[in-house]
């Protein structure tokens, strides 16, 4: 008699251990679902953004004017970014028009950008800026705000070595991945 009972005592506590597992695989299934679902509406929907054009700060005093050299880095730092931030499909671009071609912060106050990225119905407005302390040291400014309310939502300040073309086009490629992984959520 006691063998049946120890026998089925095992499978009661191995039916309560599947049972769990069963339920555990279940929940788990559930959120999965639930996290894909809410990322596949997120894909479907990605937020909105105006980028503005990223302009430069050059307080390394030198010599040498490189004012040409800037603007072409500049140009191509923002082409970077807008066909990264494209690809990514994290986004979806928004195109401002300004009196300035490039939209900048140097030319525009935030209060304009802001006005300029709502007449896109952009849902985020990013700006930014490169800072020239020394041939070796530069930084880049990211700052994106949430058109709405002008709130700022994401900052971050980057620093890159070298002030030649391969320089600016490493740090562009970085700051936007940045971007595209970090910033708020529609």
């Amino acid at each position: 008699m006691g063998f049946p009972n120890r026998v089925f005592g095992r499978d009661t506590r191995h039916s309560a251990v599947r049972r769990l597992a069963a339920s555990l695989s279940l929940v788990g299934a559930l959120l999965f679902s639930a996290t894909a679902l809410t990322l596949a509406r997120a894909a479907e929907n990605p937020p909105s953004l105006a980028v503005a054009g990223f302009f430069l700060v050059d307080t390394s005093g030198e010599q040498r004017d490189q004012t040409a050299e800037h603007e072409a880095r500049l140009v191509r730092f923002d082409a970077i970014m807008q066909d990264e931030l494209s690809q990514s499909g994290r986004f979806t671009l928004k195109q401002m028009t300004c009196p300035d071609p490039r939209c900048s912060g140097r030319s525009m106050t935030l209060a304009q950008l802001l006005a300029s990225a709502r007449e896109t119905d952009a849902r985020f407005l990013a700006i930014g800026a490169v800072e020239k302390m020394s041939t070796l040291v530069l930084w880049a400014r990211l700052e994106v705000y949430d058109v709405a309310s002008g709130q700022m939502v994401f900052n971050r300040l980057f620093t890159f070595r070298g002030d030649n073309d391969e320089a600016w086009r490493r740090a562009a490629d970085y700051v936007a991945r940045e971007l595209i992984r970090n910033a708020p959520a529609g």
